[in-house]
């Protein structure tokens, strides 16, 4: 599961924190789905840069690969509705739970977005391919 990476990163987020304020829980919270969203996006940035830069054969086909892309998509957006989750549990105020999750289907809308960036690239590789 990712979010047990995450965990070690962005603080640990199965136990309730006894000595902070409601507002530094909230923060933390945000903190976490930000920077979970934030490092998705790079991923697919970082796939992006490594499909452009390939030279020789294709080990798998287009269609192969977009569906891979649109799975890990979903995979991640999963994850940061995991995160949201699990700090959700530890808030008291509803205006809390308000903002996190406004917060989190941002992030999410955020995440989704990049799989418009991999049309040109998939376009791309499919020209190079047929050459």
């Amino acid at each position: 599961e990712l979010s047990s990476g995450i965990n070690a990163e962005y603080g640990d987020e199965t136990s309730k924190p006894s000595d902070t304020s409601r507002r530094s829980v909230l923060d933390t919270a945000l903190k976490s789905v930000a920077g979970f969203s934030a490092r998705s996006v790079e991923l697919f940035k970082k796939i992006a840069e490594l499909s452009l830069l390939r030279t020789g054969p294709l080990e798998v086909d287009v269609k192969t690969q977009a569906d891979t892309i649109k799975f890990l998509n979903e995979v991640l957006c999963c994850e940061v509705e995991n995160i949201r989750e699990q700090w959700e549990s530890k808030m008291e105020e509803k205006e809390d739970v308000d903002l996190l999750f406004v917060e989190t289907s941002n992030a999410v809308s955020y995440v989704q977005e990049t799989l418009h960036f991999f049309v040109p690239v998939l376009k791309w590789i499919l020209v190079k391919t047929s050459m």
